[in-house]
């Protein structure tokens, strides 16, 4: 019964021990048998121990319910990322006394370690994932597989692409019906160069954002399956393109900057590949200018725009080294492994060529083999492998080769 836990909450809130509360209205045994809901009661007793709790029983009933409500629309708006809501609900739930009670302890918690993933808030979630994992031995299904999401999306924020894949495989579908998880699935599939898999949850999530008319998310898992198609090889440019230009207008329409940014990103990236390199550098320029300087998207996009603007011959050196150190700086205070990827802009834009291949031998590759990073895995290797072979040291080459050559699966030899 519901009465019964909010007169233990308010109970045990005010330091009173049943035989306190309950004197003079019921014994100590009625009392506990009421707080866990195992036994008949009178509506007169309720009211009277209501009554010297302070408290209007009808009254926080109704509130009850409506916390309960307002979790599961908390839960929403992060899913539909609607942030500004999210914040407010978030105020709004910490001023409410009923959320210590133990029937929303749980589920606070979880949602409050996905709202600090959510505005990257990753220290927090991180701390308060570690105390939810110490408790979770007690949590319902539902909770323990909510938890494993979370705890994936964790993962896929810090870089930990095969633990992210790992946590959440193992989601029990049947315990869980959030089927976004399927996105963070496909985006950390991507993340280790496996496209067709990545197609495969990615197309799942859709089904999901268009079955809950999630727009924003409708607009980031299109974005996702574009860069599948074009993984392996180049799809058509002029139906990539078109794509593109579609989900930009449709971010124009729900005013979306941020996914707006991320789309002229990739685009930018699919005339990068095909050496149109100016083109590329005034759609990096437009990501640039639509994200904010503190958001880990931006130094993405400089990256981005560096290495067009360096392959293309599109500004000076100097320009170029200047936003490089700027880069490197940024990434550095905010704790991004990105800084790597300026740290090899500088050694090329400096003519370094020893220490730009030492780099990626010793700190660039080993990281990214860490994280599962499959993409800039073999773009590396194929890198060493090409350096070793200029300068005669065959015995690395063949190494690298052997490694990259195991690491592919035969059509017809599949284990």
């Amino acid at each position: 019964m519901i009465i019964g836990k909010i007169i233990k909450f308010y109970r045990e809130r005010e330091g009173l021990t049943q035989g306190q509360l309950g004197e003079g209205i019921c014994s100590v045994t009625h009392l506990s048998k009421i707080e866990r809901g195992i036994t008949e009661y009178s509506g007169e007793i309720t009211h009277l121990l209501a009554r010297r709790l302070g408290i209007n029983p009808e009254e926080e009933i109704l509130r009850y319910h409506q916390l309960a409500k307002r979790l599961d629309e908390w839960h929403e708006s992060m899913i539909m990322q609607r942030i500004q809501e999210s914040k407010q609900i978030k105020k709004e739930l910490q001023v409410e006394k009923l959320i210590h009670m133990p029937d929303f302890q749980t589920l606070y918690g979880l949602l409050s370690a996905r709202f600090y993933l959510s505005v990257s808030d990753l220290e927090s979630a991180s701390k308060l994932i570690s105390d939810l994992n110490k408790a979770s031995a007690a949590f319902s299904p539902h909770d323990a597989n909510l938890l494993k999401h979370i705890q994936g999306i964790y993962y896929f924020l810090t870089g930990q692409y095969r633990d992210c894949i790992s946590c959440l495989a193992s989601i029990d579908r049947d315990q869980y019906n959030y089927d976004e998880y399927y996105y963070h699935l496909a985006i950390a599939y991507h993340s280790i160069h496996s496209n067709i898999t990545a197609y495969y949850y990615g197309k799942k999530a859709l089904q999901y954002f268009q079955r809950t008319l999630n727009i924003l998310r409708i607009i980031d898992t299109e974005m996702l399956l574009i860069v599948q198609l074009n993984a392996k090889e180049l799809h058509d440019f002029n139906e990539t393109k078109e794509k593109y230009e579609q989900l930009i207008k449709l971010c124009d329409a729900c005013n979306s900057g941020d996914r707006k940014s991320k789309l002229y990103h990739n685009l930018a990236f699919e005339y990068f590949r095909r050496k149109k390199y100016r083109e590329s550098a005034g759609l990096y320029e437009e990501a640039l200018k639509l994200t904010a300087e503190n958001a880990p998207h931006y130094l993405t996009a400089l990256d981005g725009y560096i290495h067009t603007c360096y392959k293309g011959k599109l500004q000076a050196g100097s320009a170029l080294i200047k936003l490089a150190e700027e880069g490197m700086e940024r990434a550095k205070a905010a704790d991004s492994f990105t800084w790597i990827y300026f740290q090899l802009h500088l050694y090329l834009l400096k003519k370094e060529e020893l220490q730009y291949y030492q780099f990626i031998e010793e700190t660039a590759l080993p990281y990214f083999k860490k994280i599962g990073y499959g993409i800039l895995i073999d773009h590396y290797k194929k890198k060493l492998f090409h350096f070793y072979s200029e300068i005669g040291e065959a015995q690395k080459a063949i190494e690298l080769a052997r490694s990259f050559i195991q690491k592919q699966k035969s059509y017809y030899d599949h284990e």
